[in-house]
């Protein structure tokens, strides 16, 4: 069965195209188009065309113009860290357990960590609220401590730590097998 809406698209387009065409014989155009025996083309149109040139060459001349391999004279901001994963090993059910993933500020601007969130209420990140300037190092501490749900599994959770990084978020991973409970 033929889809009414797609018949009354293709008129409509069709339309279009006719209205387009006659008004630029009226305007005294004609040149707008190209004609070749079975079809009829838009010419391009030499004034966009250097306007085009134009666009390009001051894109190439802006000092904020990214470029094609990455680099870019904006200003950046990187973060590094040492690990972005640790490894507890056995841990016991509503034990404290601390880790501490140091980073880098390996960009030229400060770095500001705007928030640092755990996966869930067991995983709780502590990071530095002030800038952390290039070259220097910080560190995001994280404290794990197993409920008596996750018992005789292994866990994995994240932490998501906001910055002025591109991308803004980076993912940190602990992992931590719950030993089960003697009842």
């Amino acid at each position: 069965m033929i889809d009414k809406s797609n018949i009354a698209i293709a008129i409509s387009l069709v339309a279009f195209f006719i209205s387009l065409y006659s008004l630029t014989l009226k305007s005294g155009n004609e040149d707008f188009f190209t004609k070749s025996p079975n079809k009829t083309y838009i010419s391009p149109d030499p004034a966009a065309k250097r306007n085009v040139d134009n666009i390009e060459k001051n894109m190439r001349e802006n000092p904020f113009t990214p470029t094609m391999d990455g680099s870019s004279k904006l200003p950046k901001t990187n973060i590094k860290f040492a690990s972005d994963l640790h490894e507890f090993g056995n841990v016991d059910v509503n034990s404290e357990n601390k880790y501490s993933f140091t980073f880098k500020n390996s960009g030229n601007e400060p770095l500001k960590i705007s928030n640092a969130k755990g996966s869930c209420g067991c995983t709780v990140p502590n990071w530095p609220k002030e800038p952390v300037l290039p070259g220097e190092s910080g560190e995001i501490e994280v404290v794990f401590r197993p409920s008596k749900g996750q018992a005789g599994s292994k866990q994995t959770k994240t932490v998501t730590v906001s910055a002025n990084t591109s991308p803004e978020n980076t993912i940190l991973k602990i992992t931590a097998f719950v030993n089960k409970t003697a009842e």
